[in-house]
């Protein structure tokens, strides 16, 4: 007796979905590593400085909270730099690459009725599942590392009055890629239980909304502070990150990250497709 043979795996339908997500990764990248460039023109400049700091110090508490807090305020050119690393535009970006990535190549091509061709190809549930978390993931890790090239370019082209640790961006950069990776792995998992995509959106969006606003909430205000624990973001934001690797909490994130892989994968395999 033959047993049939395992699919091959589908290459064409990651270089087709690669081809398709190229363009917005390669927009998203650009102002992620941009916006490094921009935050370093203004802090390479002691007169600069003065000026953002006089006007920091007159935004809202939360604001400032938002954006590095007294780590920011502490006036340290290495300390400012890192607010390209927690601008909202930036960690929109991350949003909307984390969400609508999976979002948009498994619920999305159920709802374009496009997921039923794809099915009758020699393919298996799991290729298609592996294939849009390799897209998903690989392109955030992608996010992150042109982020982490913007400050370096931007510690070349500018002349700073003290050493900037580029070992220190190093480990942020490591930490908040593991931790985009967790929240673009959650959106798999949404992707994959869902089969209407703004459902799947949702969901995922209000998970990292809520995250987000947690976190930020939490640290301006002393009543709830407690709160800062239950988000994923407190595994960076107390993190020692300026003298040593977070490994504990690196771990922590990079389980959670191969959890959520896991459980959507799992759910995708067995839940009812279209045929």
């Amino acid at each position: 007796m033959i047993r049939p043979s395992r699919p091959a795996f589908p290459f064409a339908l990651l270089w087709f979905w690669f081809l398709r997500i190229l363009p917005a990764w390669l927009a998203m990248a650009a102002i992620i590593f941009l916006m490094q460039i921009a935050v370093a023109s203004i802090v390479h400049d002691n007169e600069n400085v003065k000026i953002f700091l006089s006007i920091l110090r007159h935004l809202p508490s939360i604001v400032r909270t938002a954006i590095g807090g007294d780590l920011v305020e502490s006036g340290s050119l290495t300390a400012l730099l890192t607010v390209g690393y927690q601008h909202p535009l930036v960690m929109f970006l991350y949003l909307l690459y984390a969400v609508g990535v999976p979002v948009g190549l498994l619920p999305g091509e159920i709802q374009r009725g496009t997921m039923e061709l794809i099915l009758s190809r020699p393919i298996t549930r799991t290729q298609i599942y592996v294939c849009a978390a390799v897209l998903s993931l690989v392109g955030m890790f992608g996010l992150i590392s042109m982020m982490f090239l913007g400050t370096v370019v931007s510690v070349h082209l500018y002349t700073f009055g003290e050493p900037i640790d580029l070992s220190l961006f190093l480990r942020l950069s490591a930490c908040a890629a593991l931790l985009a990776g967790a929240f673009g792995a959650f959106a798999l998992v949404c992707a994959a239980s869902f089969e209407r995509l703004y459902a799947a959106a949702g969901v995922a969006a209000a998970f990292l909304t809520l995250n987000y606003f947690i976190a930020i909430v939490a640290e301006w205000w002393p009543r709830v502070h407690f709160l800062h624990k239950a988000t994923l973001f407190y595994l960076i934001y107390y993190s020692n990150l300026w003298f040593a690797w977070p490994l504990h909490n690196m771990a922590w994130l990079g389980g959670i990250l191969a959890g959520f892989v896991i459980v959507g994968g799992i759910i995708w395999r067995y839940r009812d497709l279209p045929s």
